[in-house]
């Protein structure tokens, strides 16, 4: 999975060179300082401050000096991780002599000129620093043989004019970073000398462990610290058949690459952009290979996809969560999704900032959009991998309903998958539909019936709610509205769908009669849950019991009471319908209409 991600980010890497990583980097929220190096000595420039904003991907800096560059020196005078410091004490955390990075709170509480020389004189003589053990040694042995020796005379005049300056400097005191970069007039110059100190750094730290390394024809092989850890406290993760039990070893050029990769992918974790597609489109491929980085709920707008899919987060180190090797994934949809009005609803009812009911839609985009506001109160974007327990979500059914289906929906509308999705979809959305109903969420329940038969209908291809719909209500509304003499049709009901919409119909009736001042809609959950048709005609008959002092003069509700009574259903009992009859515009309070008007 890693060999085929970093084979594209090489290519890509060759293209744009380290800008693609230093452009992602985000430095850590402190104040930065300039310091020119001239003939004459050296010029601080004005200290600035840099602060990640928390609601964006934006960092936030002041003065006069290029950000970019700031982020350049940054990224190349890191620490591996802070197990890996110059400075034997970790209070200094950079790693070559061109910068000095401290916590604020440290430099009157802790830093001493002795920590500060110790610091400058392993800089100075890195072997020192490896001396006690003979891989390591051999490993900067060959890192001083490919770049040279430490400038010791430029080093030694940062050192004077650090001891001379770090504990006047006159900073705020937050407790976060002060970093100092020492550059040339020379851009060119001052970011080669970064580079080369870096390596100087990286290469006898970049490996997990230099026990495990290897030297092979010449080459340096080792773990790489990346991705996988491997100490005495995980002896599962050796290889016992080999003779050598590390789990894998990559060369040198490799180890860096893979590297460079993984603060690429942190620079991205760190600006919120946790869905990244690396594209191996083998047409696009021959030109032009590109990585898309995505934030939480967007997507590949207008953009069709084939090559590698990565989750990422940001923990104590970046982990990537999920991979996928995405073929010919289709932003539009096969076909356009029509959200459609079974149950009349006023469409005046708040749409939601980026969506419009009740239209045909083209992309996934605004079916995520449709799902996000409808059934999941505006969680779902933000939450497809957040913790169960990190989800502040009041309502239980809509939680536990985003938790069972966010899965299959993010298959479907990031990666494509439709395998479980009409099934998932089809659970999910009844569960929250009838909940809604039983907390009287009527205008939000008509929404999400809506919404469900148009993904129903979508998924089976059929259009045949809405037609069914329209009749049963107009032979219900003929049937309490005429004489029974008329015709011995409109004394009984003709099917079982039609029964289901009645005894819905039915329910809403007799439950609007109660007197309280809190109309629990909750009376309607016998009837989601009710087993057979003895149940529902028995509580039919309580609620009767209950209120039939306020309909003696309710001819059309008694017609549709006794309709109801005298039928028997073959199938079991259809919710759906039956909500849909509880939803619809009760047919009881309608105005009767003159004859002429049948």
């Amino acid at each position: 999975m890693l060999k085929d991600c970093l084979d594209i980010f090489e290519q890509i890497l060759k293209q744009e060179g380290d800008k693609l990583i230093t452009d992602y980097h985000v430095p850590a929220d402190g104040t930065y300082i300039i310091v020119d190096i001239c003939d004459d000595g050296f010029k601080m420039r004005e200290p600035f401050d840099i602060k990640l904003d928390k609601n964006s991907d934006k960092a936030l800096e002041t003065g006069d000096i290029d950000y970019n560059k700031a982020k350049m020196y940054d990224y190349y005078s890191k620490l591996v991780d802070m197990n890996k410091p110059m400075d034997t004490t970790k209070t200094i955390h950079s790693n070559n002599y061109l910068s000095f990075f401290i916590k604020k709170e440290n430099i009157k509480n802790k830093l001493s000129d002795k920590i500060i020389d110790d610091f400058y004189n392993i800089l100075k003589e890195p072997m020192k620093k490896y001396q006690s053990n003979k891989k390591s040694r051999d490993v900067y042995k060959m890192t001083e043989d490919e770049i040279g020796k430490v400038d010791e005379e430029l080093l030694e005049s940062i050192r004077s004019w650090i001891k001379g300056n770090i504990f006047k400097l006159n900073i705020n005191t937050n407790k976060d970073y002060l970093k100092i970069f020492f550059r040339f007039e020379d851009e060119d110059k001052t970011i080669e000398l970064y580079k080369k100190e870096s390596k100087r750094y990286l290469i006898p730290n970049i490996y997990n462990k230099n026990e495990y390394n290897e030297i092979i024809d010449n080459k340096l092989f080792g773990f790489p610290n990346d991705n996988l850890g491997l100490n005495g406290k995980k002896p599962y993760l050796d290889n016992k058949t080999r003779k050598i039990k590390i789990p894998y070893l990559i060369d040198n050029e490799e180890v860096f690459l893979q590297k460079k990769f993984f603060d690429y992918l942190s620079g991205c974790a760190a600006r919120k952009k946790y869905n990244i597609y690396i594209d191996n489109d083998e047409q696009k491929s021959k030109t032009r290979n590109t990585i898309n980085q995505l934030e939480n709920g967007k997507m590949l707008e207008k953009h069709d996809f084939t090559g590698i899919y990565l989750r990422i987060q940001k923990g104590k180190n970046l982990e990537i969560i999920d991979y996928d090797i995405i073929s010919n994934y289709k932003y539009n949809l096969k076909k356009a999704f029509y959200y459609k009005s079974y149950i009349d609803i006023d469409l005046n009812f708040s749409k939601g900032e980026n969506v419009e009911f009740y239209s045909k839609y083209y992309d996934k985009k605004d079916i995520q959009e449709l799902l996000h506001e409808v059934y999941f109160s505006k969680f779902l974007k933000g939450n497809y991998f957040t913790d169960a327990n990190e989800i502040k979500f009041n309502d239980n059914v809509k939680k536990r309903n985003l938790l069972m289906c966010r899965n299959s929906i993010f298959n479907w509308l990031y990666k494509g998958y439709f395998n479980d999705i009409e099934a998932v979809l089809n659970k999910a959305t009844l569960e929250i539909l009838k909940d809604s109903v039983v907390k009287g969420f009527n205008i939000s329940a008509i929404h999400q019936f809506n919404l469900r038969w148009s993904f129903i209908e979508y998924f089976k291809g059929e259009n045949k709610m809405a037609d069914f719909l329209n009749g049963v209500k107009v032979n219900l509304k003929e049937k309490i509205n005429y004489k029974s003499e008329q015709n011995e049709k409109l004394d009984t009901i003709e099917n079982d769908m039609e029964y289901f919409f009645a005894v819905g119909q039915t329910a809403y009736y007799l439950l609007t009669l109660s007197k309280s001042s809190n109309k629990n809609q909750s009376l309607i959950n016998p009837f989601l849950n009710a087993k057979n048709d003895e149940v529902i005609k028995t509580i039919l008959m309580r609620l009767y019991k209950n209120y039939n002092y306020s309909m003696s003069l309710n001819n059309k509700f008694k017609k549709l009471y006794s309709m109801v009574l005298g039928y028997r259903p073959e199938s079991k009992i259809d919710q759906d319908i039956l909500l849909a009859g509880f939803l619809s515009n009760n047919l009881v309070y309608e105005k009767d209409e003159k004859k002429g008007d049948a």
